[in-house]
């Protein structure tokens, strides 16, 4: 696929809509619709995008729990299990950004980074959003978001209740869904 021109739909307040229109093998024009976090994505830098935001996987010390948040998420109109996650802000690194969010979400601190993944990609089919993972050591009382536009309930769960969260069909994002079966096995 080679890209011909890149065009700009419409700029919301957090995302804006692009359209993309690239020449397949065939010589014909395949026009792809995606959202980006930046404003003043061009031909030239469409593909170039640094990471916007963090996933954290946050585990207790004795690592038989990992910390997980119950948010009511607009664009499903329904409660969703997942990480942690947030937006890095301006100047900050993934570490710093991970550290603020959890607490900002569920008032734990970050006690150890363990590790903090490459870059990868949000929802490759919809967005050329990045995001960093971090895996972390948490510990802490848990106080829920203060934020009124982000209803979200945090919890420490272990392999079990994580267990019966998939079995009863608990809706997740697919990442968390994936890891929470592997890490329950």
């Amino acid at each position: 696929m080679k890209l011909i021109e890149l065009r700009k739909i419409h700029e919301g307040k957090f995302l804006t809509y692009y359209v993309a229109d690239f020449l397949n093998e065939d010589n014909k024009i395949k026009s792809y619709e995606f959202i980006s976090r930046d404003k003043n994505l061009t031909k030239d830098t469409f593909g170039m995008n640094k990471p916007a935001g963090v996933g954290m996987v946050c585990y207790s010390k004795d690592r038989n729990k990992v910390l997980l948040q119950k948010e009511f998420r607009m664009a499903t109109n329904h409660w969703v299990y997942n990480f942690p996650a947030g937006l890095i802000d301006e100047g900050e690194t993934a570490e710093e950004a991970a550290k603020r969010e959890i607490k900002e979400e569920t008032g734990v601190d970050v006690v150890e980074i363990e590790a903090v993944l490459s870059p990868s990609y949000a929802s490759q089919g919809t967005s050329d959003e990045l995001m960093q993972i971090v895996i972390a050591i948490c510990e802490g009382e848990i106080h829920n978001s203060t934020f009124a536009d982000e209803e979200i309930v945090a919890n420490w769960y272990t392999k079990e209740e994580v267990k019966k969260l998939i079995q009863d069909g608990a809706f997740m994002s697919v990442r968390t869904q994936m890891f929470l079966y592997e890490w329950s096995k």
